[in-house]
Parts: C-alpha cells; sequence; structure tokens
C-alpha cells in the first residue's frame, strides 16, 4: 500500500475507535515515508486526544512542526497536549505561534483568552474574546459566559449579569450560563434569584453535580440546612454513578 493508502486506513480505524490499530497503521505510513508531517500528525492526534498517551502524543507533534513549521493546526493541537501535561507556558507558546501563522484563528485566541483569565490578565482575556465574538458569532453563548466569568471575578456585577443575560438570549438551555449568573445574584445578596436559575440548572440537567453543589451552597447561606443536606445526598449518589 502506498503511503496515502495506508494514511486513509488509519483514519478509517480511528473513526471507528480502533485507536490501537490505527496507531499501527499510521505507525507502517511513517515507517514507509518519514518525511511527511501528516502521520506524526494524525498520530499524535489519536495519542492525544483518544489514547491520553499525552507524551507519545508530544513528541509527534513536535516531529510533524520540525518537518512543517507553517500549519497552525499542529501548533494548535500541541497546545492542547501541553495542556494536558500541565505545562500551561509551552501552550500559550504554541497559541502564539498558531495566531503568528494565522492571525484570526478563532479557536486559539479563544483558548489562550481562556489562559489569560485563569492568569488574571483580565484585561488581555477580554480583549481576545471579543475578538471571539467577532470571528465566530456562532459561539456567542458560550464566549458570552466566559466574559460574565472574567466579570465576576473583576467583582464587576453588572457586567457579569449583562454577559449572562446576553448568553442566556441566545441559548435559553445553557446551564453554564444558569450557573453563572445564579453566583452574581448570590454575590448581590438576592438569593431567590440565585435559586431560581439553579433549579433551572437542574431542571434541564438533573444529573448536574456541579449544579448541586451550587445549590446546596446557596440552600446554606439562606440557613436553609435540610435542603442542603439533600442535595449534599444526591451529589454523593451521582458521584457514585460516574
Amino acid at each position: 500500500m502506498t503511503y496515502q493508502e495506508l494514511i486513509k486506513q488509519a483514519i478509517d480505524l480511528k473513526n471507528k475507535e480502533q485507536y490501537e490499530e490505527a496507531v499501527k497503521v499510521f505507525s507502517e505510513a511513517i515507517a514507509l515515508d518519514d518525511s511527511q508531517p501528516e502521520g506524526y500528525f494524525y498520530r499524535a492526534n489519536v495519542y492525544n486526544h483518544s489514547l491520553k498517551q499525552f507524551r507519545l502524543a508530544l513528541k509527534d507533534y513536535t516531529q510533524a512542526i520540525t518537518l512543517k513549521c507553517d500549519n497552525e493546526f499542529y501548533y494548535y493541537n500541541r497546545a492542547l497536549c501541553y495542556l494536558n501535561l500541565s505545562e500551561v507556558d509551552k501552550a500559550l507558546d504554541d497559541y502564539t505561534a498558531a495566531l503568528t501563522i494565522n492571525p484570526n484563528y478563532a479557536l486559539a485566541i479563544w483558548d489562550k483568552a481562556l489562559i489569560e483569565s485563569d492568569k488574571e490578565n483580565f484585561e488581555e482575556a477580554l480583549k481576545g474574546l471579543k475578538r471571539v465574538l467577532a470571528l465566530s458569532p456562532h459561539s456567542a453563548a458560550i464566549v458570552y459566559k466566559d466574559v460574565g466569568n472574567i466579570y465576576y471575578k473583576l467583582e464587576e456585577y453588572d457586567q457579569a449579569l449583562e454577559n449572562f443575560n446576553e448568553s442566556l438570549a441566545r441559548d435559553s438551555y445553557y446551564t453554564y450560563a444558569y450557573k453563572g449568573r445564579a453566583m452574581v445574584y448570590s454575590a448581590l445578596g438576592q438569593y431567590e434569584q440565585a435559586l431560581n436559575d439553579l433549579n433551572k440548572t437542574l431542571e434541564i440537567d438533573p444529573k448536574d453535580i456541579d449544579g448541586y453543589r451550587k445549590r446546596s451552597q446557596l440552600y446554606q447561606k439562606m440557613g436553609r440546612q435540610i435542603e442542603a443536606d439533600s442535595d449534599n445526598d444526591m451529589i454523593k449518589k451521582l458521584s457514585i454513578c460516574h
């Protein structure tokens, strides 16, 4: 079989979730022609996203980049691998490299912004998320939620509420936005509004452990210990099932 035939066969195996077999066939393709970056990249994706063998994935991504250093997707996926290895600064470097090649790569801008938020570089994070809104308007519900989370961290609650409301205006079933807005209402002492949002979260997803955890904490703030205990029992049951 030719190199391209082996790559196609391996991709078919990967799509069928036959990951170990896919790796074997990608390896055959690489043995046939080790000057092509695609085999390394595809095999790295299987290691990274499916088999969780992150060090093997990192080695293959690096080889793919060595062979073709102008492909933003290679840097982006290696960044994801670095995040899986908790090597955040190296992930940031790869997002930056991807954006040097393609400044409008919305996913790289988005992921980089979330890391900046975690590092409390909020101004940089907000700048990135606003670019994502312009580049990827179909993702607006999620992005507005992310912006709301940053304003919540900054204790700018009016701005946080505005963005969570924008998120829910675009997706009225988006539980993360309900939970985010509930945290703002709780911080403002508006416990009934917070409770309504958490109740809505659990109406949409009755197995949302985080929703029960947040509602239990809210019940405790409200002095409603019996309800808090009931939610804690549900958390234990769901945790056992998971």
